[in-house]
């Protein structure tokens, strides 16, 4: 008799929450329900600031009648119905404005208008990332249609565990499912890093270069079989080209002029260790204004600008992660220049995933009060003292 009366109690104990986040009661897992983020929430979502805790207190009086098996099956109906909705309407928005706003990637190919659409009919790899990026940039620009944000964790989530069951199988073969998956997420991811937080806390970008590091990983080990589809990866890219500067504007000599005096005060005052790290990342945004200068492509010069870190040494991004001074400050003077650029969603965002002014500003926030000072000449930008000009 006690033996029953113990599993009877040990039965009610691990008997699961039915009032937890929506999250949690999809994946039919116990929520801790700790508010505003579960902890279960915490773990797997990137900047998540608050669950889905809609209708999650069930009546205890009805709750018997609520789970019978026919009104279960409907409300699963409805549910199932309401997400395919959800999907069409995020397929209509990839196809008819966000795929002509993406980034070449490194190729002629038309991967985002034709390739990723038809695929993603093929395999999940493709359509999760796919429509957790037309999630993300319907969300930036309806920041309060709470469906959108719901949208783009189910997504992501669901994406995230495709990639990594291919990826951890060694038996899957590589495939250009993969390769695309692979090479949509850190669009979404570089976009969600820069979510503006509640706090005001800022953090560098570094979980989306860690991650592109993974891609330019994969990209090596299976280059030949992408090269062969047409594909390339922007660390594999060559370096823009740029025209003799006496053929630049007397402005953009001037300018061009001043961004050196800057990088070289900088250096002198602050490098101390790592000289040849700090004087390659100094060329390299000297050739990068050079090419800004030569009129070089918006959309390609937006990548080398963004993803700079990728392109130097392992050791910058080392020194990046330490919040060094000098080489926050160097990254700051090469993000800034997406100001002078087009603006493109993928790598300026929106709203509250605006990427300039959150780098700038949150670089300054990091820095101690007697450096601040480094920040002078991208903080001008921002202002409208410097006004970055090709012509």
């Amino acid at each position: 008799m006690d033996s029953r009366r113990e599993l009877t109690q040990r039965g009610r104990l691990l008997k699961k929450s039915r009032s937890g986040c929506h999250e949690c009661r999809v994946r039919k897992v116990k929520c801790d329900e700790l508010r505003p983020v579960c902890s279960n929430c915490r773990r797997r979502f990137v900047t998540i600031q608050s669950c889905d805790w809609s209708a999650s207190v069930l009546n205890r009086g009805l709750r018997g009648r609520l789970v019978q098996a026919p009104l279960y099956q409907q409300a699963n109906s409805t549910e199932s119905n309401q997400w395919r909705v959800v999907e069409l309407r995020l397929i209509y928005h990839y196809t008819a404005v966000l795929c002509d706003i993406m980034p070449n990637c490194g190729t002629g190919r038309e991967i985002w208008k034709r390739v990723i659409p038809e695929l993603s009919f093929e395999s999940e790899l493709v359509l999760n990332p796919m429509l957790a990026l037309s999630a993300l940039h319907l969300h930036s620009h309806l920041p309060n249609d709470r469906g959108m944000e719901i949208a783009l964790r189910r997504y992501l989530d669901r994406s995230l565990i495709n990639q990594r069951g291919v990826l951890s199988d060694p038996k899957n073969e590589f495939s250009e499912q993969i390769w695309l998956s692979t090479i949509i997420l850190p669009f979404v991811y570089w976009l969600l890093t820069h979510q503006r937080q509640t706090n005001g806390a800022y953090e560098l970008p570094l979980q989306v270069f860690k991650m592109m590091e993974g891609v330019g990983a994969i990209f090596m080990r299976n280059q030949s079989f992408i090269r062969q589809l047409g594909y390339n990866w922007i660390g594999s890219v060559p370096f823009l080209k740029t025209l003799p500067r006496d053929r630049f504007s007397v402005a953009a000599q001037i300018q061009l002029k001043d961004i050196e005096d800057d990088l070289t005060r900088l250096l002198e005052v602050l490098a101390e260790d790592d000289m040849n790290i700090y004087m390659e990342v100094k060329d390299y945004i000297i050739h990068h204004y050079e090419a800004y200068y030569s009129n070089a492509d918006g959309k390609t010069l937006q990548l080398f600008l963004g993803f700079m870190p990728l392109r130097c040494q392992p050791r910058y991004r080392t020194l990046l992660e330490k919040h060094d001074p000098l080489a926050m400050a160097l990254m700051a003077r090469m993000i800034v220049l997406l100001q002078g650029v087009e603006h493109a969603w993928w790598i300026n965002g929106e709203g509250n995933f605006e990427v300039v002014q959150q780098d700038i500003r949150g670089i300054l926030q990091l820095l101690p009060q007697n450096l601040r000072w480094i920040m002078d000449w991208p903080l001008k930008v921002l202002d409208g003292s410097i006004v970055l000009c090709r012509d």
